[in-house]
């Protein structure tokens, strides 16, 4: 196990399930679970904890369910703490965005926040496979445009933004822009989406101007994809009636806006 051996505490209230959970998480907090650490045997914890076993099933099911611990089977199974999901993260971030009523406006607000910065620092981070990697993701959404595969192509657009991430080398930017792009993907499948060649130029531009290192056109670029983006998104929104279309009661987006325009 970790550094310490963990100090369960016995479950004093009837919310058995959210007290063993919480418990689970103060150790990871604490240090005293890490990665990869298994838990006490199923009839051992039910004794430290002082709770049922249908209750501590019940618990565990949740904590796997959250990415937090992974159950496995067989003589050597058991609970064992995670090692992290991006995708179970990235999930849950979306389901909230969707949950919270977001607007189209919010949701790009923080794209454009995000994604001006983040390639900047993909401009000093990103390697020569990061830039392959890129540049086919570019190929293929062409590609896929002129075969008419335009669902094919939607996947292959909000993947370039998750690879713009990955070159930025930062474990918590990739978790955040796969959230936020899977809330973008459930705004299309609310609102539907329209496609163009038109933004190809602005993907290759920013290539280029990571190939080159130059952040003031990489930032120029990926600022004139997420602003074309959100006024095609709210035109489709308000078109069909979709609460995404909502105007928040308060924006800074304008001033961004203007900020990005002015470089």
């Amino acid at each position: 196990m970790g550094s310490r051996a963990p100090e369960f505490k016995v479950v004093s209230t009837r919310r058995t399930f959210e007290e063993v959970t919480d418990q689970v998480r103060e150790l990871l907090l604490g240090g005293s679970l890490q990665p990869g650490d298994r838990l006490p045997a199923e009839r051992e914890l039910s004794k430290m904890l002082g709770v049922g076993r249908p209750a501590l099933r019940e618990a565990l099911r949740a904590l796997e369910a959250a990415g937090l611990i992974e159950l496995r089977k067989g003589k050597l199974g058991g609970a064992f703490i995670s090692q992290g999901k991006p995708s179970i993260v990235s999930a849950r971030m979306s389901d909230l965005l969707r949950l919270g009523n977001v607007s189209v406006e919010e949701l790009f607000e923080v794209r454009l926040w995000m994604e001006t910065g983040m390639v900047r620092t993909a401009c000093a981070r990103r390697t020569d496979e990061d830039l392959r990697a890129l540049r086919e993701n570019v190929r293929l959404a062409e590609e896929l445009h002129l075969q008419g595969r335009y669902e094919e192509r939607i996947v292959a657009n909000i993947q370039f933004h998750n690879l713009l991430a990955d070159a930025c080398h930062n474990p918590v930017a990739e978790l955040v822009t796969r959230g936020l792009s899977d809330a973008l993907q459930g705004l299309i499948s609310r609102v539907g989406t329209e496609l163009s060649r038109g933004t190809f130029r602005y993907r290759h531009d920013i290539v280029k101007a990571l190939e080159a290192r130059d952040e003031v056109a990489a930032e120029q670029a990926i600022a004139r994809i997420i602003k074309s983006a959100e006024q095609t998104y709210l035109r489709l929104a308000q078109q069909r009636g979709d609460t995404a279309a909502k105007v928040p009661t308060k924006t800074v987006t304008t001033s961004v806006r203007k900020k990005v325009a002015a470089k």
